[in-house]
């Protein structure tokens, strides 16, 4: 065996540098200008990948054997993958005239187009290189790959399908296969050739990342984060962090979300929407405060964002800071045009703030720009009702029914509308409409109020009952409930309800009512203490006073009684039943 044999055997077992050594040694032995020699240190340069050191052996093979095709073949791959690619162009046209059917310099070539986007020079090529082989996958697979780079889909897929029929374990084409019917809209098919691509090559991070985005392009984002967080542990991409972060929130994977934009805002804190959606996941933890302190620093950075400014208005509104929120509205509106839906949170804010008028004019404006608009008819028939202003509420009102007839919020502000005009029949026609439409505890609550209007007094327990069931907590309903016991008679469980109301809501009518019940119970003093806390911020209250004096008069407390009997005649002379009472004690 010769040197260069044994040196041949070492390349063969993948000892590159050991061969590199011993051909070293050989060449400089007075064998410079053996052309095999020459091309062994190149190839065993090209295989350890020092590109730059093969290409200067390989141009001395050149030198030596101007015509020698593997010499011109590895010295044009050399300038490729050194990028050097005009050269390395040049060097394989050279070659194909040399040797027409050197395959492999066809499939580079055909690359080197791709690479500098000239598809239909790789397409030609390729189509010249298919007659010469015509049972290798590769030109098929260049030509589908280039057709989709023209937007020439159909023809892409079904070279690629040809391509794919010759290496069917090939998972680069069922990944350009996978786009390609992306592309023409076939998403199941585009997934299914991306999961085969997976199946090939489960290492593949692109394939994951590629399903992840069918699946959030079709909104089934609890999907999308699985392949997303694949494709992410894989290959730890950023514009792969983003991808799962943004399913995550819109998947409702809040605190997963959360930690990932958090992740993505610190890497990038000149990135305002990563800042934004880390805000959007803190208010939907309901962690109002860190929101806060996010959005404020937002929009001193981009003071012009409408946008921003809602945002903010709107977790002050959450935190119950309506001033600040109402501030923020002042200066979006101050800021320009604004859509009928800032105009409608605006007048929403407005209402929130007992500013009716200010809420009455914007509600205005928003059916002026959009009088389609049947929940902003509504809120105004609302604001009209409590100025009692009853035509104009009514006209607003039918106006809303007609537009959004099956709207529960419309229905059941009607039937609370009728309710209020003393219209009980038609007023429990809506409410059951209300009801049908949505089996909302307020609705039964309030329609029970309305049955007691109508004497239909088991109807009304029977809905305050399952209202009950529903909710059993809701501080509103506990304190309906005990208005409906109260008025059927049923003064222990009104107690027990206005009890558990306060509990929550130490609201004044609550009180007077439990003062009420507590008489009726022949419970005096409890009563009188609630009437006497109660007065001391209403102490010229007819009805406080009253009340304060029947409860002495249960105590059997008469001169007391008779006291409070001429502090209130003193307010109100003509109280006659005041003046009953007195004759009845003196």
């Amino acid at each position: 065996m010769n040197e260069l044999d044994s040196i041949k055997d070492l390349i063969s077992e993948k000892s590159y540098n050991e061969a590199k050594n011993e051909l070293e040694s050989y060449i400089s032995n007075g064998h410079e200008n053996d052309l095999e020699a020459v091309k062994l240190m190149g190839l065993v340069n090209v295989n350890l990948e020092k590109f730059e050191e093969a290409k200067s052996y390989f141009e001395k093979a050149h030198k030596l054997a101007p015509t020698d095709a593997t010499t011109l073949f590895y010295l044009a791959n050399c300038h490729d993958n050194l990028e050097n690619l005009i050269d390395a162009e040049k060097l394989y046209k050279k070659l194909l005239e040399i040797r027409e059917e050197y395959i492999d310099a066809y499939k580079n070539l055909c690359i080197i187009y791709l690479k500098t986007n000239r598809e239909l020079n790789a397409i030609e090529l390729a189509t010249k290189a298919k007659s010469l082989a015509p049972n290798d996958y590769t030109f098929d697979y260049l030509i589908g790959t280039a057709s989709i780079s023209l937007k020439q889909y159909n023809q892409g897929i079904k070279h690629l399908e040809a391509a794919l029929a010759m290496n069917p374990s090939h998972f680069q084409i069922y990944n350009n296969l996978g786009t390609a019917y992306l592309l023409v809209g076939q998403r199941e098919k585009a997934i299914e050739c991306y999961k085969k691509a997976v199946k090939i090559k489960p290492d593949d991070a692109i394939s994951f990342y590629n399903i992840g985005s069918i699946f959030q392009i079709q909104n089934k984002h609890a999907q999308a984060c699985e392949y997303f967080e694949k494709a992410y542990q894989l290959e730890n991409k950023e514009n792969y962090l983003i991808s799962l972060a943004l399913s995550e929130l819109k998947a409702g994977m809040i605190s997963d979300a959360a930690k990932h934009y958090k992740a993505l805002a610190l890497l990038h804190p000149e990135k305002d929407s990563f800042q934004y959606n880390l805000a959007s996941c803190y208010e939907a933890l309901k962690n109002y405060d860190q929101a806060i302190v996010i959005m404020k620093n937002l929009l001193a950075r981009n003071p012009k964002s409408i946008t921003m400014a809602q945002k903010l208005a709107n977790l002050y509104i959450e935190t119950r800071q309506l001033r600040q929120a109402k501030d923020l509205y002042d200066s979006v509106l101050l800021k320009g045009a604004v859509s009928s839906e800032t105009l409608y949170q605006y007048a929403i804010l407005s209402t929130q703030l007992f500013d009716t008028g200010t809420a009455e004019k914007i509600f205005k404006k928003v059916i002026k720009m959009d009088p389609e608009n049947a929940t902003a008819h509504k809120d105004l028939g609302v604001i009209y009702l409590n100025q009692r202003l009853f035509d104009y509420a009514d006209e607003e009102f039918n106006t809303a029914l007609k537009l959004a007839p099956d709207d529960f919020d419309i229905v059941f502000e009607y039937a609370n509308y009728l309710y209020a005009l003393s219209k009980y029949k038609e007023a429990d026609k809506y409410y059951e409409k209300a009801i049908n439409i949505n089996d909302d505890v307020v609705a039964k609550s309030l329609s029970a109020i309305n049955k007691i209007e109508l004497n239909q007094l088991e109807e009304a327990e029977e809905l305050i009952e399952s209202a009950l069931k529903d909710q059993p907590e809701h501080e509103y309903i506990q304190f309906l409930a005990g208005r409906i016991y109260y008025s059927l008679k049923k003064f222990e469980d009104a107690k027990i309800y206005f009890i558990k109301s306060l509990e929550q809501n130490p609201d004044k009518e609550t009180q007077n009512l439990l003062a009420l019940t507590y008489y009726e119970l022949g419970e005096y003093e409890k009563a009188l203490n609630i009437f006497d806390a109660l007065l001391t911020d209403n102490p010229k209250n007819i009805s406080l006073l009253l009340n304060k004096a029947k409860s002495q008069e249960g105590m059997e407390d008469y001169d007391n009684a008779l006291k409070t009997l001429d502090t209130l005649t003193d307010i109100f002379p003509e109280c006659e039943e005041a003046h009953e009472i007195i004759r009845r004690i003196s």
